[in-house]
C-alpha cells in the first residue's frame, strides 16, 4: 500500500449510501422503545401495509426526514408519546445512521386500550 493511502482521511475515499428501509427499521425500532407506543394491527394489517407503528423516511445524502405513525396506549397523552418518539428517532437515526434528520413527524392514528386483543410489545 502506498504511502499516500494508508495517510488520507477514510471520509475522502469513498461514499457510504444508507438506504431508507435500513433507516425505516431504525426508527421503528426506536419508537417501540417508547413507553406508550404499542405495535397494532392484525396479520392481515402487515400484509397491507397499515400495522403500527410505520415508519416512512426520505434520504438524500447525508440529511433524512422521518414519517411515523404510532398506536398509543390508552390513557397516555398521544402529545407526550408522540414527543418521546420524535426526540428517540432523532437520536437513534444520528446516532446509528450517522445521518442529519431534518424533522420527524410523528402521527398518532389509533388509541389502543390496555385490554385490547391487537395489544403487544415487540422486544
Amino acid at each position: 500500500m502506498s504511502e499516500d493511502a494508508r495517510t488520507t482521511d477514510p471520509g475522502t475515499r469513498g461514499k457510504l449510501t444508507i438506504a431508507d428501509r435500513v433507516v425505516d427499521k431504525i426508527a421503528g425500532r426506536a419508537a417501540l422503545d417508547v413507553d406508550g407506543v404499542v405495535v397494532s394491527g392484525s396479520g392481515l394489517d402487515k400484509v397491507v401495509g397499515r400495522r403500527l407503528p410505520k415508519v416512512t423516511t426520505r434520504t438524500r445524502g447525508a440529511q433524512t426526514r422521518v414519517g411515523v405513525d404510532i398506536a398509543v396506549e390508552w390513557p397516555r397523552s398521544a402529545a407526550e408519546v408522540a414527543a418521546q418518539v420524535r426526540s428517540a428517532v432523532s437520536e437513534a437515526v444520528t446516532g446509528y445512521a450517522g445521518l442529519k434528520v431534518l424533522a420527524v413527524d410523528v402521527s398518532v392514528v389509533r388509541l389502543e386500550s390496555a385490554h385490547s386483543q391487537s395489544r403487544r410489545r415487540v422486544t
